[in-house]
């Protein structure tokens, strides 16, 4: 029978899973609403890491008629990212890649106990690689959507200046439920190792 703690570190890596693929997925990184120097090629935009929707975020249309992948018309936008934004791209993947890692390991230790090993401790390793990439990531782009972009926190009145959208917050939440599970993890398997 699994424990408490564990029970309750992979619940946290759970969240810390989900949250990472919706900050991954979604276009709600930064909102720009006026003109000027864009990140995304675009104005009055929501842009994530992999699209940009103009006129309004998914969350007002409910389609993707009004967004544009970074992808499409043969990589023209992906090719016009700074390479800033492109690490926080590949940290995010390699953020998801490791917490869905953690999660499969977690979900294993919860089913089979093997004596010669300590899978939640792979687990918690896993967990804290994904709290790294996702920290960085997060710190790489917030500080650099300041500095270059001047984004703002909190939009002020009759200000223009871009804003961190709810992904770039489910991404820094997706951070600290990483951090949390890894701790979890770790106190799991140092408490097996001593029985």
């Amino acid at each position: 029978m699994a424990s408490f703690l564990a029970i309750s570190a992979i619940i946290c890596v759970l969240i810390a899973t989900v949250a990472t693929i919706v900050a991954f997925s979604t276009p709600n990184w930064i909102e720009f609403e006026g003109n000027g120097d864009m990140l995304c090629n675009c104005h009055h935009c929501d842009c994530g890491l992999w699209l940009h929707c103009t006129g309004g975020s998914l969350t007002d249309t409910g389609n993707l008629d009004n967004c544009k992948w970074f992808f499409g018309d043969e990589f023209f936008i992906e090719r016009s990212l700074p390479d800033w934004f492109k690490a926080v791209q590949g940290l995010m993947s390699c953020a998801l890649a490791s917490t869905m890692l953690a999660l499969m390991i977690g979900l294993f230790s919860l089913c089979c106990s093997c004596r010669s090993c300590n899978p939640n401790m792979a687990a918690g390793a896993f967990a804290n690689l994904t709290f790294l990439l996702l920290a960085i990531s997060v710190i790489l782009f917030g500080v650099q959507a300041h500095r270059i972009h001047f984004a703002e926190v909190l939009l002020e009145q009759g200000s223009n200046a871009p804003v961190y959208g709810w992904s770039f917050w489910v991404a820094t939440g997706a951070c600290l439920m990483s951090l949390l599970s890894s701790l979890l993890y770790f106190c799991v398997g140092r408490k097996e190792d001593y029985y």
